[in-house]
């Protein structure tokens, strides 16, 4: 999949440079047409008529193939045999210009250097110098030595032309190792969000009672921050929001594992505590010393309002007590970190969520955003802001708190960050 995206990045870069280089051809073959008019010449010599004939039909061919979106037979080594041809023409028919003329041969070699490499630029420079020296020759009124000959190269700059090609093809190379890393790494991510979206739930839970709203905001390098839940059945809900470190496809693999244990785990009727040491048991390995993950899990009865939860070493959410900031309750158990250690011994604690209580669960990617000073967003920041929702609906303050995190960092994320709100309805109270 990747291959395939490289070839079609080089194909499109190859069609441009195609005719950017016909377009110079095009510009070249123009002077040459007006150098008589211009006083270059006193009229076309008919070689030089002949081989702009060549290039022109050529350069229309090639533009009438790149409309159809196809490619001519041969066409990039057909292509520096023309551009070749064109210069050398246009050395033999002006004896007097051509030192001039020579460093014309400096572009095709590297347009060589840029399609075939370091041979193809140095074979095409070792042929413009061979060429080059049959057209002083062949036109010279005045036999030509060895020497002569030599001299006149040096004069004209043949060395700088070999180590054009040799320096031009090793920049041009490396610019394209480069652009492929690049389009690799942009594969790579296109990928990992693919896979995030695939893990994350289609639609939310709507139990009697309850208002439930999640929003996400991806990163520009893809994270690991992950969310779902469990209807275990009729009266229960399993929730949980994990952040695993590591980016991209690899950090992507770990947390398509994350999630695997979870709901496994989940579907078991496990508590939140034993979801955790059996998630750590099934990852602790595979993690390595240098991964690990946050993560807060909690199981919600839905007539009662009952909550049991073990938070794992992942920011507190905040349980707003009839959804005001003056009564916190933050939800934590003191417990490491999944894949921080083969024995970790989670605890759960348990709490009740009362009518027009608020439960508001992120990951870092919220509290540890930066402005462009680098000024951090942080917990007080976000307690201020949910002053501001108070009496507000679970999507309002979840799309409330997204939109200003967003509006803090300038809408540039360096991190995921998932914003869950829980919210119990006040009952309606019946009408005699």
């Amino acid at each position: 999949m990747a291959e395939d995206a490289l070839s079609r990045a080089g194909w499109d870069r190859g069609d441009e440079s195609d005719v950017f280089v016909a377009l110079v051809r095009s510009a070249i073959i123009i002077s040459v047409s007006l150098a008589p008019t211009l006083g270059l010449l006193q009229q076309t010599p008919p070689e030089l008529q002949i081989a702009t004939i060549v290039g022109a039909v050529y350069t229309l061919a090639l533009f009438v193939a790149r409309l159809v979106g196809r490619w001519l037979p041969l066409q990039r080594p057909l292509a520096v045999a023309v551009d070749l041809y064109l210069v050398t023409a246009a050395v033999y028919a002006a004896e007097g210009q051509a030192p001039a003329i020579f460093q014309l041969y400096y572009i095709v070699v590297i347009v060589a250097a840029m399609w075939f490499g370091r041979r193809g630029a140095m074979s095409t420079a070792i042929v413009a110098i061979g060429v080059y020296v049959w057209a002083l020759v062949s036109s010279s009124r005045f036999e030509m030595g060895m020497a002569e000959i030599v001299w006149l190269l040096w004069q004209n700059g043949a060395p700088v032309l070999l180590i054009l090609a040799l320096v031009s093809s090793y920049v041009l190379r490396a610019w394209e190792m480069e652009r492929a890393q690049g389009l690799r790494f942009a594969h790579e991510i296109g990928l990992a969000r693919w896979m995030q979206r695939q893990m994350l739930p289609e639609e939310m839970p709507n139990p009697p009672g309850f208002e439930i709203a999640v929003r996400m905001e991806v990163a520009r390098v893809v994270g690991g921050d992950l969310y779902d839940f469990v209807e275990v059945d009729d009266s229960r809900l399993l929730l949980w929001v994990a952040d695993v470190a590591g980016k991209g496809v690899h950090g992507m693999m770990h947390v398509s594992m994350m999630n695997s244990h979870l709901r496994v785990a989940a579907l078991e009727g496990l508590s939140p505590a034993a979801i955790a040491d059996r998630v750590n048991r099934g990852v602790y390995d595979v993690l390595g010393l240098w991964s690990f993950a946050t993560v807060f899990i909690a199981e919600l009865e839905l007539e009662t309002g009952r909550l049991t939860y073990t938070n794992c070493g992942h920011p507190h959410p905040l349980l707003l007590r009839g959804g005001r900031t003056d009564r916190i309750e933050r939800l934590h158990t003191n417990t490491p970190l999944i894949g921080a250690t083969a024995v970790p011994r989670y605890l759960q604690l348990t709490t009740t969520i009362e009518p027009g209580d608020v439960m508001v669960v992120t990951t870092d990617g919220v509290e540890e955003a930066r402005a462009e000073d680098g000024t951090l967003f942080t917990e007080e920041r976000l307690i201020t802001l949910l002053s501001e929702f108070e009496g507000a609906s679970a999507s309002e303050i979840a799309s409330g708190i997204i939109r200003a995190v967003s509006e803090f960092s300038g809408d540039e994320f360096a991190d995921d960050a998932i914003v869950a709100v829980v919210r119990r309805v006040e009952p309606i109270a019946e009408s005699g």
